[in-house]
Order: structure tokens, then C-alpha cells, then sequence
């Protein structure tokens, strides 16, 4: 088994490590299954990519601590999400170990990866996949969230819960409720309190497709509008491959992902039936005003004619009732008429008149009325049971009311009360000897006047003395109870003004609802003729008119959206499949099957739509082109800020470079497939830890590396971020050695590669070099050119990594240097200090340390030129070291030459050397 990355930081508080195993029992036995959590990855292809954490199949112990969860699509979000989340609780504090068959690393990179992100979606997607080593490998940021295939009647509802086996325990989890993904795949039964998984089908070898590794991925980050999860965004998507058009799949209606609140096609409706409502509303309200106002002048006009009318006849009558009374006064005072004479008189006057039924002359001692005379119509009195006692009683009731006639003052009063029938009385001041010493009395029948009041149409007439009390009105029995009627506002209206005529709108609390009433003054005894008329029924027209209109107006309203409904669909499809087709660009499928439906501006879009679907296509298979031959930080800074790459820049960066020894040996003897997959393996890895610590590949150059860190992004502690890559490549080689030398892989001397690496850190040149037409992003200077000698002269001092002081000084704390010379090196006059780099000060040995403290105060006694120690000490040092160490023989065969021959006291210690 062989770790194949780096610990990768895992949702914050854990780590990921892959793990490259055979799948064969020997493979298992040597792993300490104590350590973390193992997780066996297995994938299957169903229609669409699906992963599980597979139980163990052999070779490991019960109790292993492990993760099983059965078969999910990389398109299932929710249930992602909660493998996200259960991992994090997990894995706290731990590292996770992935057990995955060969071929498929890239599918687990991206499934974590996807988990990750998954997990927290506020992280960048670029900065997962550089972390996890997929940058390159994908083509765009744009896959779906959700499966374009169609859901089965027995699709997952919900998930099973992820199960922790081994000596910590059978299950952590039991919150998630169990429903079946398929009747005949999967079980879930409780036992004792414990959830047991058990599945009913294994899928076969064959079914299981493994890929390449370096196969595009089909899954993605995404993010979607979710019934029960938050979007997420995606940043791996499978690479774009041209398709059949029979094959690119019709848009029919808008994926369920890209609902919106409102759609076009209800806004449509509710904007033109607002305008349709405001607008009939307006006419209907104006209309209805309109009508309201002229049935009220109307009513006003009608009124006011119809009390003046009535009030003038009225007028008319009483005064022909006063006329008369005042004659039958002559009569019964005039002195020296025989009274068989003036009874006749009489007689034939009450049967002219049959109305009069009591007149009476009073006079007035002491304020006390004093009957002379008086008569009574005899026909009447014996028609009904009214005696004389009771005219007296009437006359003795509105004593004081009747009195004010001595003051020369009219007075009509409602004598109705204790009558059968209704009727009024009238006192006006009569003479007698040429004074006004007495008061005519007379009773009459309202008969005199009421057919003026009649009930006709929708108008109430009556008539009020001016006292306020009703003398006539249509409702007999308000007569007849001397009803007083001055709280009504039109009544007390009347009473209180000057002007003989009036109108006002009033509401009648007693009545109920609001009035319309006009009044008149008949001009005798303050009495008047008022007419009403309820506005209720005087706007019943108006109001029937515009329930009418409502009625119309909602019939028009929905024939209107009927219309609306039918017509926006003309309008709203076309748009409908251009959102869709957005999703499905969206989603890296530029091939979209929609085609202009109209002539109009939308049909035009549409057009220009699928042009520019096309052109996303071209562009996103130059950016696939460009993440497979550029390092993608570079391809990402160009898209920002293309110019400025190519003006190019003076930035301080650390140069890398490193390189296969012996390669010429090693390609000479494999076979083309082989020379390429041993390669393919060894960049692979290298790089990944190069993109690890943030470096940026420049390029390859055969079986050679070149990277830089700090451009063209800046990266804080770049000198320190290089020299880790450097260490964790020469351990990383290590253990492809030991796994290419326990399976008998490649050749005997690749079995025993090695590489060479030098680093540097100064000012240089980066940016796009080259001609307009062709540029490649590189860096240049003596910066770069004395890392690149620096790894050549890794084969002279026989170490992996050489670094120069500007990488020693920032990396003593965390790393441990030697100091190995003092060279000049080709192209270069100024002496250079060069160290070699040894590894981690956590992992270098004692005996290590010791053999490079040796070494430096050998070299020291070197530059003093005291050559017999300086041999002794670097002699010493390869003791120390315990290993053949070919810088120490190399320098002390520079000791044993200079002892011959020595180099003078102006020597300064700088070895010149002649060579690359």
C-alpha cells in the first residue's frame, strides 16, 4: 500500500490522505489499522457516477475504525451534504484514510473535493481544487446540481445514516429516518435498538468501470435553489465534448432549480389586469359620481319645487279658511241681525263648509281666554262621538298657545289629539268695536289640507307649525298623536332660519341612514311645508348602475386574462427555454436545443442565444486546452489581467527546478507505454505537491520541472512553501521507489530513481514571453539561471536539494541546511554560498545533525586553509552520517591537492567551477 498524497487539510479540523492499494490481502497486512479512520472507496456507474464507503473485503481486523455508507450519486446534494457534516463530527482531530483501487484517484480527489465544498461553500472553488490537486483536470465551473436523468417512483425520499465501525463503536448516528432507495437493492431494519445495513445485490467487476487516472471527472461542485438544501456552487465539470444533435435533448419547460417567485407569464397577467381594474374603476367611479351628482340636483330641484308648490296651495287653503272664519265672526257679532237670520246663516255655512267644525270668539281678562260665542257644525258632531265638552277641552289644552293671538299674532295648532280625525286649529285676532279685544277660535278638519300630503313617489311631505309639531304628514297616527318633530335637522333647520326656503343633506339618527331635505314657509304662523327623500332610494339607480357596471367589468376582467393567459404564452415559452437553456449552459452543456419560434425581438435573442452557446463552447474547450498546458493560477490571473501578464513584471520569487537522475539510462531501457506511465506517475505526484504548497508550474521539460512561487499570485513565505515541496518531493520519491521496487514495476535503475533540485530566491522577470501569436508564461534572470545551476550541481555534491542563502535564512527555524561550499558558479563572477538542504528538523536523525555540524567546521578549517583538519573533520562527518557522503570526499580531495599545491594566502576559498 503507498500514500499517494500529502495530508490534505479536510473540513477544518481533520485530514484526507489517499492511499494506493492492489486490492489483493497482502496489500492490507502491513497497514497499522489503529491509526485514524479508514475509508474503502468504491465507485459504480448507474446512468450517472455513484461512490460508497465499501465495507472491508479481507485482511483487516474486525475492530477497524471505519466508515461505510452505501451507493449515492454525486448529484444527490442533501445527501452530500449530510456526508459532509456526519464526516466533520467524525473525522474531528483525526486523519482519514481513503483505500482506493488504481485508477481511481482523480474520482476520490473530486468527490472529497466536492464534500468539502459541500460542507462550506463560502471557500472558493478554485482554492479546493488546487488544495485537493485537481486543477487542470476539469474544464469549467458550470455542472449541474441535480441529475438531468428522470426520477424513478422509487427514488431516494431521504438517506440512510452513515454507519462507524470497529472498537469505537457499531453506529455514532441514528437521526436520519431510514427510507428505501430501492425495494429490491437496499434494506433497513432496527434490531435491538441498532440500525443494520444489508444489501440485497453486490455489484458485479464488470459493472464497475473504473477509470483512468486522469480521466476528466463528472462531478462537480454546484449550487441550486433546493427544497431542503442551500445552493452550492460548482468548480469541477466534465470536459466538453462536441455532441450529435440527436442527442442534445429538446428544452421542453424551465428545470424545477429555476423557479422563480413570480413568473413572467403571471406578472404579465397581474400588470395587464391592474390596468384593466384601475381603468374601469376610474370609469366606473367618475361615471358613477357623475350620475350621483346630477340625480342629487335633481332631487334637490324636485324637492324644493314640491314644498314650494305645496307650501303655496296650503297657504292658499288657510287663508281661505281664515277668510271664511273671519265672515261667520261678522256674522255672530253684528249687532241688530235678527238671530233667526243669523242662525240661518250660519247653518248654510257649515254646509257649504263642512271642514269648519268650531268656531269660537274669545276675549281675554286677565290673561284668561272668556268664550262669547261660539257655534258647532251639528251635522258633524252627530257623525261622531266628539261632544262639545271635548272643543272646549282643546280650547282649555292650547289655552296659552291661543292666548297669543291678543297680541295680534296668527296661531295654528294641531288639535288632533282626543278627535277620531285629524284636524288643526287657528286663532287670529278679530275686532269688535274697532278694537282687536277678541280672538277668533276655529277647529277644522285636516281634510281641508291633507290630500296636498299624500305619499307620491320616493318623496316625504308633511307640514309643522312653529313649534315643531306635525299638523300634517302622510302617517295619520303622528297627526293624530300632535307629534313634536323639531329634533329633526331639517325641522330645526327650519325653525332656526331666517330664509323662507332651504336645503340640506342631514343624517336621521331616528330614521336611520342619510336625507336629502328641502323646507318652505307658507308665510302664516311660522308653519311650513318640508319635503325628504331618502338618499338610499334616490341613489337606488345609481347604485343598481354600478353594481351593473362591476358585473361588466368583471366579465371583461376575465375575458381579458382568458386572453392575457393564452396571448403571454407567446411570449413567455420562447423566454422560458432561454432561462432553461441558461441552467443547461450553466450546467457546461453549450449544445442547447432551442431554435427561434418568433420574428420579433425574442426570436432575435434567441438567435443570438445559440450563437453565443457556440461561442462558450469554443471558449470553454480553449480554457480545457489552456488548464492542461498552463499552470491554471496562471490561466486565472490572464483571464483577470491578460496585459499585465504580458508587460511582465520585477517580482521576488523563489525559482524551482529539479530533474531525474540518470533519465537518458532509465528511457533506454522501457518500452514507450511504460517510459510514459512511470513519467506520467512521477510528475503526477510531484506536481501535486507542487500546486500543494501553492507553487505555480512554469513548465516541463522532459523528466525536469520548473516552477515559481510568488507569481503570479504572491504567496506569503514563499522561500519556507518552497523548500517543504522540495523535502516532501525527495520523501515522496522515496515511497514510489519502495512501491515500484516491492511490485517489480519499470526497471531496476528506475526502482532506484533519483532527483535533483534546486533552489533560489531574488528578484526576476515573469510574465508572457514570447511572440505575439505564441507566448508561454516563464520566468527569467540570474535568479533563474542559478537555481537551474544549483540542480545540475546537486550531481557533483551528491544531494537531493542545494539551496542558496536567501532560502537558508527564512527556513532555520523549521528546516535543517548544511553548508557545503563556496562556489563560482558558470556565467556568474560573484562567489555564491551554496547549502544543501536536508529535511524537517521533526524528522532529520541526530546522527544527521551531528554529520552537518562536522562538516561546516570542517569546511570552516577549509577556508583557513589547515587542510590536515579540515581532511580529519569532513572524514568524520561521513562517519557521522553513517552513509557515503560525496561532498565530503570531494572537498577532501580538494584538501589533499592543495596540500601539493597550495593556493597562496590571497586565496579567498572560491571553487570556480567550469561546468553547467
Amino acid at each position: 500500500m503507498i500514500e499517494i498524497s500529502a495530508e490534505i487539510p479536510f473540513l477544518r479540523t481533520s485530514k484526507l490522505s489517499f492511499l494506493l492499494w492492489d486490492e489483493s490481502p497482502g496489500s492490507l497486512e502491513t497497514w497499522d489499522w489503529n491509526e485514524g479512520i479508514t475509508i474503502f472507496f468504491q465507485t459504480r456507474r448507474a446512468g450517472e457516477l455513484e461512490f460508497r464507503f465499501g465495507p472491508p473485503l479481507w485482511g483487516i481486523p474486525t475492530d477497524t475504525n471505519r466508515i461505510e455508507f452505501p451507493f449515492v450519486s454525486i448529484h444527490n446534494i442533501p445527501t452530500n451534504k449530510y456526508l459532509a457534516s456526519e464526516l466533520s463530527k467524525l473525522g474531528e482531530g483525526k486523519t482519514i484514510y481513503v483505500l482506493l483501487p488504481k485508477g481511481m484517484e482523480l474520482e476520490a480527489r473530486s468527490v472529497f473535493a466536492r464534500l468539502e465544498y459541500l460542507w462550506d461553500d463560502k471557500v472558493s472553488p478554485d482554492r479546493i481544487t488546487h488544495k485537493f490537486g485537481l486543477t487542470g483536470k476539469t474544464s469549467s465551473v458550470a455542472d449541474s446540481t441535480v441529475s438531468s436523468l428522470p426520477i424513478s417512483k422509487k427514488a431516494t425520499l431521504s438517506h440512510p445514516p452513515l454507519e462507524f465501525v470497529g472498537k469505537s463503536g457499531r453506529k455514532k448516528e441514528r437521526e436520519a429516518v431510514l427510507v428505501s432507495a430501492n425495494d429490491s437493492e437496499v434494506h433497513f431494519e432496527e434490531v435491538n435498538s441498532e440500525l443494520v445495513y444489508e444489501e440485497r445485490e453486490e455489484i458485479s467487476p464488470e459493472e464497475e468501470s473504473p477509470n483512468h487516472p486522469y480521466d476528466l471527472i463528472e462531478s462537480s461542485f454546484s449550487e441550486s435553489e433546493d427544497p431542503v438544501t442551500e445552493s452550492v456552487k460548482t468548480d469541477l465539470a466534465p470536459e466538453s465534448k462536441p455532441a450529435d444533435p440527436k442527442d442534445i435533448p429538446e428544452i421542453h419547460s424551465l428545470d424545477n432549480t429555476a423557479n422563480t417567485k413570480f413568473s413572467l407569464q403571471l406578472k404579465m397577467m397581474g400588470v395587464i389586469s391592474f390596468l384593466f381594474a384601475l381603468s374601469v374603476s376610474v370609469i366606473i367611479f367618475f361615471a358613477s359620481f357623475y350620475f350621483k351628482r346630477s340625480i342629487e340636483l335633481q332631487l334637490r330641484d324636485n324637492n324644493i319645487r314640491i314644498a314650494e308648490i305645496i307650501g303655496s296651495k296650503v297657504k292658499s287653503d288657510i287663508l281661505g279658511v281664515v277668510e271664511k272664519g273671519r265672515q261667520i265672526a261678522i256674522t255672530l257679532t253684528t249687532q241688530g241681525l235678527p238671530e233667526a237670520e243669523r242662525r240661518l246663516l250660519i247653518k248654510t255655512f257649515f254646509q257649504n263648509d263642512k271642514e269648519f267644525i268650531y268656531l269660537g270668539i274669545f276675549e281675554k281678562k286677565e290673561n284668561t281666554l272668556i268664550m262669547k260665542r261660539e257655534v258647532f257644525n251639528e251635522e258633524e258632531l252627530k257623525k261622531s262621538s266628539v261632544t262639545e265638552e271635548d272643543f272646549h277641552a282643546v280650547v282649555n289644552r292650547n289655552r296659552d298657545a291661543l292666548a297669543e293671538a291678543f297680541n295680534g299674532q296668527a296661531v295654528l295648532l294641531n288639535s288632533s289629539p282626543g278627535f277620531q280625525e285629524p284636524s288643526f286649529a287657528i286663532a287670529i285676532p278679530t275686532s269688535e268695536n274697532g278694537e282687536l279685544d277678541n280672538a277668533l277660535v276655529m277647529i277644522v278638519k285636516l281634510n281641508k289640507i291633507i290630500g296636498a300630503f299624500s305619499k307620491k313617489g320616493i318623496e316625504t311631505t308633511f307640514m309643522v307649525n312653529g313649534n315643531g309639531t306635525a299638523l300634517a304628514h302622510p302617517k295619520e297616527d303622528l297627526v293624530l298623536a300632535a307629534t313634536d318633530l323639531a329634533s329633526m335637522p331639517i325641522v330645526k333647520s327650519m325653525l332656526t332660519s331666517a330664509p323662507n326656503t332651504g336645503q340640506m343633506s342631514y343624517v336621521d339618527e331616528e330614521l336611520g341612514g342619510s336625507y336629502l331635505g328641502s323646507f318652505q314657509k307658507i308665510g302664516f304662523a311660522d308653519a311650513g311645508v318640508i319635503t325628504i327623500v331618502s338618499e338610499e332610494k334616490a341613489f337606488a339607480d345609481v347604485y343598481k348602475s354600478q353594481k351593473t357596471n362591476l358585473y361588466i367589468a368583471g366579465i371583461g376582467l376575465c375575458s381579458a386574462l382568458i386572453f392575457v393567459f393564452f396571448f403571454s404564452k407567446t411570449i413567455t415559452k420562447p423566454v422560458l427555454q432561454l432561462l432553461t437553456a441558461t441552467l443547461e449552459i450553466a450546467k457546461g452543456n453549450f449544445k442547447i436545443g432551442i431554435k427561434p419560434t418568433t420574428q420579433d425581438e425574442v426570436g432575435l435573442l434567441t438567435k443570438y442565444f445559440i450563437d453565443m452557446g457556440a461561442g462558450l463552447e469554443e471558449r470553454e474547450k480553449v480554457k480545457n486546452i489552456l488548464g492542461s498546458m498552463i499552470d491554471p493560477v496562471v490561466v486565472q490571473e490572464a483571464m483577470v489581467d491578460l496585459a499585465a501578464l504580458k508587460r511582465g513584471s520585477e517580482t521576488l520569487i523563489t525559482a524551482f527546478f529539479s530533474d531525474v537522475a540518470s533519465f537518458s539510462t532509465i528511457s533506454e531501457q522501457l518500452k514507450s507505454a511504460d517510459l510514459a506511465a512511470l513519467l506520467n506517475e512521477y510528475l503526477s505526484a510531484m506536481t501535486l505537491l507542487l500546486k500543494k504548497h501553492e507553487g505555480v508550474l512554469d513548465k516541463y521539460i522532459g523528466d525536469a520541472i520548473v516552477g515559481i512561487f510568488n507569481a503570479p499570485v504572491p504567496v506569503l513565505d514563499h522561500e519556507l512553501k518552497a523548500a517543504r515541496a522540495s523535502v516532501d518531493m525527495v520523501m515522496k520519491l522515496g515511497e514510489l521507489r519502495e512501491y515500484w521496487t516491492k511490485n517489480n514495476l519499470y526497471s531496476k535503475e528506475a526502482q532506484v530513481m533519483d532527483a535533483r533540485i534546486g533552489l533560489n530566491s531574488g528578484p526576476a522577470k515573469v510574465g508572457f514571453m514570447g511572440t505575439d501569436a505564441l507566448a508561454s508564461y516563464t520566468m527569467m534572470g540570474d535568479t533563474v539561471n542559478l537555481a537551474a545551476r544549483l540542480e545540475a550541481a546537486g550531481k557533483d555534491y551528491g544531494v537531493n536539494i542545494l539551496i542558496t542563502d536567501p532560502i537558508r535564512d527564512p527556513i532555520q527555524g523549521e528546516m535543517v541546511t548544511r553548508y557545503l561550499d563556496l562556489v563560482r558558479v558558470k556565467g556568474k563572477t560573484e562567489p555564491v554560498k551554496i547549502h544543501e538542504l536536508v529535511g524537517y528538523r521533526s524528522m532529520v536523525t541526530a546522527n544527521q545533525i551531528e554529520a552537518a555540524e562536522i562538516y561546516e567546521s570542517g569546511f570552516k578549517a577549509y577556508l583557513e586553509q589547515n587542510w590536515s583538519l579540515a581532511i580529519k573533520l569532513f572524514t568524520d562527518s561521513e562517519n557521522a552520517k553513517g552513509s557515503k557522503d560525496k561532498s565530503s570526499h570531494m572537498l577532501i580531495e580538494r584538501c589533499e591537492e592543495y596540500k601539493i599545491n597550495p593556493p597562496g594566502n590571497h586565496w579567498d576559498g572560491v571553487f570556480t567551477r567550469t561546468h553547467k
